[in-house]
């Protein structure tokens, strides 16, 4: 850019705009468009204060569909706030119309290529990694009846995403729009999905095998009188093998079925009832 028309305490401040209140405004119209708008506004205001024209071309152009993960999509709007920037710094420079509408419609296209990858990548370190493993972490203290468990992992939470998602507007906006091609086409993010990946499933496993409480009371005896059991059999084969099948029957239900939670807890009761009525759990 050839001038700086924003200042970094202007990128904050519609940045911390936006982050309090994307997700607020959803609906399936426009999903989180809303939001992201009413973050611009600020940065939109100042760019085009002398072209009412412009300004409200520029509000429609980010109430069109919109739908990220918050966090993650502080990225594009740091971008899109570098765009617009420079596409103010454009008609102010007298560049020609046909090129003032290719920007355009590279910055409307840019953010519809990015909000699909980034909510992915959100989805699969913030809300499929990070949150499970701080409330794993605080699982234990909840049982032993210490009051913060409860309240500090979604503290702890709340500061992690928060100051994630503001070095990611920062650095958008820094970076420009070749910043997220970089981070998307290098091998190094892979890695980074593929290593939370592995860590989340981790996590599940060890709190399945802590947390999911299945086992048969089966037994018989031999011609000696000797008792055996086959929770000692399955045990001695795969140990917390019975809570781990419970764990995958449900997986593949919700998969198939979908995520009918009601459903599955009346599943479960009825399986317990029936099978401790004939002994066999």
């Amino acid at each position: 850019m050839s001038t700086n028309k924003l200042t970094k305490k202007d990128i904050t401040k519609a940045w911390a705009r936006y982050y309090a209140g994307v997700e607020v405004s959803a609906s399936y119209e426009r999903m989180t468009a809303l939001g992201f708008s009413n973050g611009m506004t600020p940065i939109l205001n100042k760019l085009y204060a002398n072209n009412p024209e412009e300004l409200k071309k520029a509000y429609e152009r980010h109430l069109m569909f919109y739908n990220c993960e918050a966090t993650w999509g502080s990225m594009i709007f740091g971008i899109v706030g570098a765009l617009e920037e420079e596409r103010s710094i454009m008609l102010d420079q007298g560049v020609s119309t046909e090129e003032i509408d290719q920007y355009t419609d590279i910055i409307s296209n840019l953010k519809v290529g990015l909000m699909g990858p980034l909510a992915g990548i959100g989805d699969t370190i913030n809300h499929g990694t990070i949150r499970p493993i701080l409330m794993s972490l605080f699982i234990p203290l909840a049982e032993t009846g210490f009051w913060g468990a409860g309240i500090l992992p979604f503290a702890i939470w709340g500061v992690v995403i928060s100051a994630l998602g503001y070095f990611l507007n920062v650095k958008g906006y820094t970076l420009g729009k070749d910043s997220i091609m970089n981070v998307l086409q290098s091998g190094r993010i892979n890695q980074m999905i593929n290593t939370c990946s592995v860590l989340g499933l981790f996590m599940m496993g060890a709190l399945s095998a802590s947390y999911v409480k299945l086992s048969t009371i089966i037994s018989w005896s031999d011609a000696v009188g000797n008792e055996s059991t086959l929770q000692a059999v399955l045990d001695n084969i795969f140990p917390n093998l019975l809570p781990l099948a419970a764990v995958f029957a449900i997986y593949f239900y919700i998969k198939k079925a979908g995520p009918k939670y009601i459903r599955i807890l009346l599943g479960i009761i009825v399986f317990s009832l029936v099978f401790a009525f004939f002994g066999i759990v």
